[in-house]
């Protein structure tokens, strides 16, 4: 049987963390996005989907060269192999010359990532401490011993200094507490586990929850489902999961031109809760039920939903 899967949720970065890449002279910056409002355009943090993705990928990846997947070994970014079980779910470009050049596309789609509140980045000071190869060993070594070795490799007095001291800089952060509303669309899920070492809708659940533990350049890492008082009378995850072959569900997106916490919580909340479980077609899970559906098929344990195959242990 194959089945769709989506996952949706409002995640919390729970510490400063750093996205992008973005470099300007001695600064990193973050990605911020532009979004355009009703009483003009908004700035807001944004959480790339591109990068999270590539986490999730690797997260899996070990999962399997773990589990002993040798296909999965052999596989990595940018040179994936496009045969493993990882790129016929999360895509591969195959890099080799001949019959065998191209690209097989995802069946899993990460999206979202603009911030909730229109807040600015954190700005900390660093140091780049220059590090270099002396004798055969790479290290941070003293000023004195630096300029040695680029005397020898023809540095000039003018430089020694500049390149032999750390280098101070600014690096900017997403400051903890910022909320991200993300979703994850994932298609034509192989229930059946098969030959594979995990079943696909398995794979996505454990490179959700994984991908939440990596999330961030750098270090610290680290972001986690927001809890709320939104379904009972005490805090569940704000997360809605999706199993279906038919998408009769409301999806609890929310738009990116809300600023207010308390809006966004009652967007997601009020679509969540429009849709109900239609047998054999659709089925919705939410809160604490859903973050248990999603643990429990990640770690191969017995799972409530009827629509997935149960053989999803780890033998």
């Amino acid at each position: 049987m194959r089945v769709n899967m989506d996952i949706y949720a409002i995640i919390e970065a729970t510490q400063e963390l750093h996205f992008g890449n973005v470099k300007d002279l001695n600064v990193n910056r973050l990605e911020m996005a532009t979004v355009p409002g009703i009483d003009g355009e908004l700035q807001k943090l944004y959480m790339s989907p591109t990068k999270v993705r590539g986490v999730a990928r690797r997260a899996l990846l070990w999962k399997l060269n773990d589990l002993g997947d040798d296909q999965a070994k052999s596989c990595g970014i940018p040179a994936t192999c496009g045969k493993c079980d990882l790129c016929k779910l999360f895509g591969g470009l195959m890099t080799t010359t001949g019959e065998e050049e191209g690209s097989i596309a995802s069946r899993v789609f990460q999206a979202g990532g603009v911030a909730i509140q229109e807040a600015s980045p954190e700005i900390k000071q660093r140091l780049s401490s220059p590090s270099y190869i002396i004798n055969g060993q790479i290290g941070q070594y003293s000023k004195k011993e630096i300029k040695k070795l680029l005397q020898t490799r023809g540095v000039t007095k003018e430089h020694l200094d500049r390149s032999s001291q750390p280098m101070p800089y600014e690096k900017e952060y997403v400051v903890a507490g910022a909320l991200f509303p993300v979703y994850w669309h994932a298609l034509l899920l192989d229930t059946e586990k098969g030959e594979r070492k995990m079943s696909e809708p398995q794979m996505v659940a454990y490179s959700f929850l994984e991908a939440l533990k990596r999330i961030g350049a750098g270090h610290p890492k680290g972001a986690e489902v927001f809890h709320h008082k939104w379904l009972e009378d005490k805090a569940e995850p704000l997360l809605t999961v999706d199993i279906y072959t038919e998408p009769l569900g409301k999806r609890p997106v929310i738009s990116p031109m809300i600023t207010d916490i308390k809006k966004a919580i009652e967007e997601f909340t009020f679509k969540s809760k429009e849709s109900t479980s239609v047998q054999n077609k659709f089925e919705r899970y939410m809160g604490e039920e859903a973050h248990e559906l999603l643990r429990n098929l990640a770690g191969g344990q017995e799972i409530k939903s009827s629509m997935l195959s149960q053989d999803t242990s780890q033998k």
